[in-house]
């Protein structure tokens, strides 16, 4: 309904006739009389407005209050200096090769004005870490003890059983010797004793 009432609204084209000038260089010796078709543009009647209405503020009754200066100061060689801001350069990337000093890189990077707060946790961390340290320095110590310990007690006890081994093999050659000498000794008496009845003339045996 909107769209069909506003196209109603539109006023039927009209024409327009008129002779065009001879002395342009688009004239057409075939067309000395033209016709124009005037058509009123269509509009969206559903498109947003273009304008847009602004609220004026309201004046004030009293005038606005003077805002007073002091007279214009001139410019001293201390003021231009502090004035003056070092260019921000990146740490990492410096593609131009600016060289710019230590201090007043620093000075750029807004570090100092920064306050150092220390947390207590550190501390903490610190403490922890140094008990464990001795704790764990301790169970090293005192392993490395029982190990020495073990060590010793087993070399005794291989120190033992090498001495009982040579015990018995000393006493094992001590009576084998013992036999030997036994052995000989029976043997020359019975050589002893068959010389002796051979010269006495008895050929009995010992």
């Amino acid at each position: 309904k909107l769209l069909n009432l506003h196209l109603s609204l539109h006023p039927h084209p009209k024409y327009i006739k008129y002779k065009p000038s001879q002395q342009s260089a688009a004239f057409n010796s075939c067309a000395k009389e033209r016709v124009i078709r005037m058509v009123e543009m269509s509009v969206d009647p559903l498109e947003p407005p273009k304008f847009k209405h602004k609220r004026v503020s309201k004046a004030s009754g009293s005038p606005p209050v003077p805002v007073m200066h002091s007279p214009a100061r001139p410019v001293t060689v201390k003021d231009q200096q502090d004035w003056k801001i070092p260019p921000c350069i990146s740490n990492w990337k410096n593609q131009k090769g600016y060289t710019i000093p230590l201090d007043k890189r620093l000075a750029a990077d807004g570090r100092g004005l920064q306050d150092v707060q220390i947390n207590d946790n550190f501390a903490k961390l610190s403490e922890s870490l140094y008990v464990a340290e001795q704790k764990a320095r301790e169970a090293v110590a005192m392993r490395s003890k029982v190990q020495k310990e073990m060590m010793l007690k087993e070399k005794e006890r291989k120190e033992q059983e090498l001495r009982a081994l040579a015990q018995k093999a000393r006493s094992e050659r001590i009576g084998g010797e013992r036999i030997g000498v036994s052995v000989a000794a029976a043997a020359l008496r019975r050589v002893a004793a068959l010389i002796y009845y051979i010269l006495r003339g008895r050929g009995g045996v010992w």
